[in-house]
């Protein structure tokens, strides 16, 4: 009977969780959800689907309440990393995929053992759903964390070769604007895609002042905030963008290099514990085994 009930609620929290992730993606798009408005302009509830009557409702409301108790610097860790990793999904969506990672993994284990025990309770079975618990809740943070970092590596990759290009479109006689456009519509990857959104931003009527520093906060790269702040300074002290740009650009690729020589000094010190604990077994094997044979054999004689 527990296996069974036990085996049901995982079910069905699988289901909930695959049927919101759909849900979730079809109302990201508001274009749809204004066509639909617009045809529909008064839908009714009963012609609405099951995971938007019921599903989302419940795990939305469970998830608000857990979002409650949870410190609000944390909360807001975790929005500006999403921010960093490019807002692959809200904040509200992702506490809810891990809520439901955390339901799901212990159900799916305890359900496992019970089957696997025949129903009997023992000490497997009550420390391994609590291990799927923290690895459920564990898992999303871990992936959020990696995409940011792996986000703020390809924007600091793609640094230099943005920056000559906006130095040599300034000095060429184009504006700031103009000069970003460039990089935007010639350039591909998540730092010409911030760049985009800034200057749409602008474009709206936003300050380019308030919409650089969202850039800067939205990378999170020190080199992006460092070229930020020489912009903002160098347009308030009426200096010279042009150079401005091109002692950034230079010393970008000073700090770039130190880093790869920092990094290739640390590689030897890296080295060291395959080394101790990989090669020199292998090789005390090798070398030391036949003579600990043959001192068996004499022995033995």
């Amino acid at each position: 009977m527990v296996l069974a009930l036990l085996g049901g609620i995982a079910i069905f929290i699988s289901i909930a969780s695959v049927l919101m992730w759909a849900t979730t993606g079809r109302t990201a798009n508001g274009e749809a959800r204004l066509k639909q408005l617009i045809t529909n302009p008064r839908p009714r509830t009963l012609d609405s689907p099951f995971s938007d009557r019921v599903l989302v409702p419940v795990l939305d409301g469970f998830t608000r309440f857990i979002v409650q108790l949870l410190p609000q610097s944390f909360v807001a860790r975790i929005t500006q990393q999403l921010i960093t990793a490019g807002r692959p999904m809200s904040t509200q969506a992702f506490f809810t995929l891990v809520v439901v990672t955390a339901l799901v993994c212990p159900f799916t284990a305890s359900a496992l053992l019970f089957s696997r025990n025949g129903g009997e309770i023992s000490t497997t079975v009550l420390v391994v759903p609590i291990a799927c618990a923290a690895l459920g809740i564990a898992a999303p943070m871990l992936w959020l964390r990696r995409r940011a970092r792996g986000r703020q590596l390809a924007i600091w990759k793609s640094l230099p070769d943005t920056f000559d290009l906006i130095t040599v479109s300034v000095e060429a006689g184009l504006g700031l604007d103009a000069a970003m456009r460039q990089v935007a519509e010639k350039v591909r990857g998540p730092l010409a895609d911030e760049i985009a959104q800034m200057l749409r931003e602008v474009g709206m009527g936003r300050a380019r002042r308030e919409a650089l520093e969202d850039l800067a906060a939205r990378t999170d790269v020190p080199e992006v905030v460092t070229f930020v702040n020489a912009i903002v300074q160098a347009e308030q002290l009426g200096t010279s963008v042009g150079r401005v740009l091109r002692s950034q650009a230079v010393m970008l690729r000073i700090r770039r290099r130190q880093k790869a020589e920092a990094t290739a000094r640390r590689a030897p010190i890296k080295m060291v514990f395959p080394l101790v604990l990989c090669i020199m077994p292998s090789f005390f094997i090798v070398t030391v085994g036949p003579i600990f044979v043959r001192f068996v054999d004499y022995l033995s004689k």
